[in-house]
C-alpha cells in the first residue's frame, strides 16, 4: 500500500463518494462547459482538499452527509484556480495534458473557471449555516488577490521573503486552512477545535507550496508532467529563486533568466544549479519543515485517532520527511 493510500485509509470510501458526486455534478450541472470541466476533473490530481475536510470531520462527530458539500465546494474552488492560473501562465502543460485554455481556448477556460467558482459558491448558499460560504468566499478572494499580486510583482526582483510567504498563504494556505475548519465545524467541533484545524491547515499549505517550488526546479518531467525549471522559465519568483538572488554573487545569471521571455534548456539548467550552489534549496527546507513542525503542534493535544495519525504523517510529508520510505520530493535530487 502507498504512502498516499495509507494516508486517505480511514476516508478512503467516502473520498471515492466524493469524487463520484464530483463526476455527476459537473456532467449534469454545468452546461454547458461539461466537457472543459470534467476534462480537468478527470486530468487527475490528489483530492488533498477534500481528503482535509473529510480527516479534519474524522475527528469529531463523522457525518459524510454533512461534510460532502464542503468537500466538494473546496475541490471546485481548486480546480477553478488551476483554469484560471493557466491562462494567466499562458501554461501548455497541466499535469502532462494540455491544459483548458490550450484544449480548447481562453474564452472557454475563463468562463469555466467563472462557472467552477459561482456553482461551488451557490451549492453552499443553500447549506443552513452561512458561515459555511463565507468562509469559502474568504479563501477564493484571498487567492485572486494572491494572483494578483504574483502578476504586478512579476518584473519585481525585490520581492522580500515576507512578501512571498503572504502570498503563499493567499494564493495556497488558506484553502487547505478552511478546508479543515470547514470539516471540524460540520461535525461538531467547537470554536477552539476550529481555530486549531485551521491553524494545522494554513501551515500545511505553507509548508506544501515551498516543497512544491523546490519540485518544480528539481523534480522530473515524469513526475511533473512538465519540464522542470517552469517558475523560472516564466519569471515567478518562489522561495529558492528569491533566496538565491539575495545571497548568490550571480544574481545577475538568474534575474537576466527571469526576465528572457523564452529561455533556453541550457540557460534554465544554469540557473537551477546557481540556486542549488547558493544554498537556497537547504533554506526553503529549513522553511518548510518549521511550517510542518508548526503544523504538528496545532494537532498534537488532540485525541489519537487513524485520522489524527493520518493529518499528522500528511504534514509531515508535505513538509519534505520521508514518510513510510515515500518523499514529496526525492533528497538526491536536490
Amino acid at each position: 500500500m502507498s504512502f498516499v493510500d495509507n494516508v486517505v485509509s480511514p476516508i478512503k470510501e467516502d473520498l471515492e463518494e466524493v469524487e463520484e458526486e464530483l463526476s455527476y455534478l459537473v456532467t449534469s450541472k454545468l452546461q454547458p462547459l461539461t466537457d472543459s470541466s470534467l476534462y480537468l476533473l478527470e486530468s487527475g490530481g490528489k483530492r488533498l482538499r477534500p481528503s482535509l475536510v473529510l480527516l479534519s470531520g474524522k475527528l469529531f462527530d463523522y457525518k459524510l452527509t454533512r461534510l460532502k458539500p464542503l468537500a466538494i465546494a473546496v475541490e471546485l474552488v481548486h480546480m477553478a484556480s488551476l483554469i484560471h492560473d493557466d491562462i494567466i501562465d499562458d501554461s501548455n502543460l497541466r499535469r502532462g495534458s494540455p491544459p483548458v485554455n490550450y484544449k480548447w481556448n481562453n474564452k472557454v477556460a475563463v468562463l469555466s473557471g467563472d462557472l467552477l467558482y459561482t456553482f461551488a459558491a451557490n451549492s453552499l448558499a443553500e447549506l443552513e449555516d452561512s458561515n459555511y460560504l463565507t468562509h469559502l468566499l474568504q479563501a477564493t478572494l484571498a487567492m485572486t488577490r494572491g494572483q494578483a499580486y504574483e502578476l504586478v510583482d512579476s518584473g519585481d526582483h525585490g520581492v522580500s521573503i515576507d512578501d512571498y510567504l503572504t502570498r503563499v498563504r493567499q494564493k495556497t494556505a488558506l484553502l487547505m486552512s478552511k478546508s479543515c475548519l470547514l470539516g471540524a465545524r460540520a461535525c461538531g467541533g467547537g470554536d477552539g477545535a476550529q481555530a486549531q484545524l485551521e491553524g494545522y491547515g494554513l501551515n500545511v499549505g505553507l509548508a506544501f507550496q515551498i516543497m512544491d517550488d523546490l519540485r518544480d526546479l528539481f523534480g522530473t518531467r515524469e513526475n511533473l508532467g512538465k519540464e522542470p525549471g517552469k517558475d523560472l522559465k516564466e519569471g515567478v519568483l518562489t522561495l529558492p529563486i528569491i533566496i538565491a538572488i539575495n545571497r548568490s554573487d550571480r544574481r545577475s545569471t538568474i534575474e537576466e533568466l527571469l526576465v528572457n521571455e523564452d529561455p533556453s534548456r541550457e540557460k534554465i539548467n544554469r540557473g537551477i544549479d546557481i540556486i542549488k550552489e547558493s544554498g537556497a534549496v537547504e533554506d526553503s527546507l529549513e522553511y518548510s519543515n518549521e511550517y510542518g513542525k508548526k503544523a504538528l503542534d496545532y494537532i498534537s493535544g488532540m485525541a489519537d485517532s487513524p485520522a489524527r495519525d493520518s493529518l499528522a504523517s500528511l504534514a509531515r510529508y508535505l513538509a519534505g520527511d520521508i514518510v513510510e520510505g515515500e518523499a514529496f520530493l526525492k533528497p538526491e535530487v536536490m
